[in-house]
């Protein structure tokens, strides 16, 4: 059994690739703070929601006509707009660069990489004490 092929290292996986990619797109950002008519760029976040959304509900069997049918309401009930935050700050040249609000977002990366980056190696440390090789890298 590989290890990498489980689901948890595969998300682990999947939200450093993400955060590398965001990393990025906030440096040339940042790069750019001061080039005119440029606009300040992001990347879309990853959604739990929507992976979930891509597969079909799993309906009730009802074995008895007497069986009740639930009280979940309909999905097109459920679901929120979410709305882009507008940019409402722009400089006179056209620039959409607010220096603080990416710097908090490159602190907010870095934080969640080091997140996703220790529960990838506590659990593969885990794994290696399980299978008796504690010390192997």
């Amino acid at each position: 059994m590989d290890l990498a092929d489980m689901t948890l290292f595969k998300m682990a996986r999947q939200k450093m690739s993400w955060l590398g990619q965001r990393q990025t797109v906030l440096a040339q950002n940042i790069a750019n703070a001061n080039t005119p008519n440029y606009r300040s760029k992001e990347l879309q976040a990853l959604d739990f929601d929507s992976a979930l959304r891509e597969h079909k509900p799993v309906q009730m069997q009802a074995t008895n006509k007497l069986h009740l049918s639930g009280t979940v309401t309909p999905k097109e009930h459920r679901e929120e707009k979410v709305r882009l935050k507008d940019v409402y700050e722009v400089n006179p040249d056209g620039n959409s660069v607010i220096m603080e609000e990416q710097l908090m977002k490159v602190s907010e990366t870095q934080m969640q990489y080091q997140l996703a980056a220790g529960v990838y190696q506590k659990n593969m440390k885990m794994f290696r004490l399980a299978l008796g090789n504690p010390n192997q890298n």
